[in-house]
């Protein structure tokens, strides 16, 4: 008999407990709603880049056609590398962009855009104390830079040098010039996500 009567009591005790978690789970509901909202808010803003020949902002819209004059021979062809910018025209911090475009150009030349990991020396055509990497290569005679994911200035208003220079592999006419055009686009997915610390 006193066994049923503990159990009794337990029962008891169980029942108001799940009463208890009944009548506190709408509070309970809304503070982890409202907790959600707030790791899941971000700040609003745009996003973009162009190329350009400017060196600080602004940088306009893009496209930016380069053109390159085969400065020796038509057997020993030579062309002048090119500078430009690639500006962060947003308000939104970008991690990368995507570079495209298109060329205009005999089936002997190709065209490379190549990034230095310090600042370039424009005078030189070197890249003091860095590394000179490729970004991307069109193949020869094609009409079209292939869509290549490149670095991007991260913060706005801001931008990074790029070089871009004509190669051959044969003979190259004088006339008419060889031209580069390039465009550049930001997805959303090369935006930077905002992030919230607490503490």
């Amino acid at each position: 008999m006193n066994v049923h009567h503990h159990t009794g009591r337990a029962a008891a005790a169980i029942a108001a407990a799940v009463l208890l978690a009944c009548t506190s789970t709408p509070a309970q509901a809304a503070t982890t709603a409202n907790a959600a909202s707030a790791s899941q808010a971000v700040s609003s803003g745009s996003w973009g880049a162009a190329p350009s020949l400017s060196t600080a902002a602004p940088y306009g819209s893009g496209p930016l056609t380069l053109s390159f004059s085969n400065n020796g021979g038509t057997g020993s062809p030579s062309f002048t590398p090119q500078y430009f910018t690639v500006g962060n025209t947003g308000t939104l911090p970008i991690t990368a962009a995507t570079y495209g475009g298109s060329t205009s150009a005999q089936s002997t030349v190709q065209f490379i855009i190549e990034s230095c990991s310090t600042t370039w020396n424009e005078s030189t055509g070197t890249c003091p104390g860095g590394t000179v990497a490729t970004i991307l290569t069109t193949s020869f005679g094609s009409s079209t830079i292939p869509a290549t994911t490149g670095p991007a200035p991260a913060a706005s208003g801001t931008g990074i040098r790029l070089r871009a220079r004509a190669n051959s592999n044969g003979n190259v006419t004088k006339t008419p010039a060889s031209t580069l055009t390039i465009n550049i686009n930001v997805d959303r997915t090369q935006v930077r996500t905002a992030t919230t610390t607490s503490g």
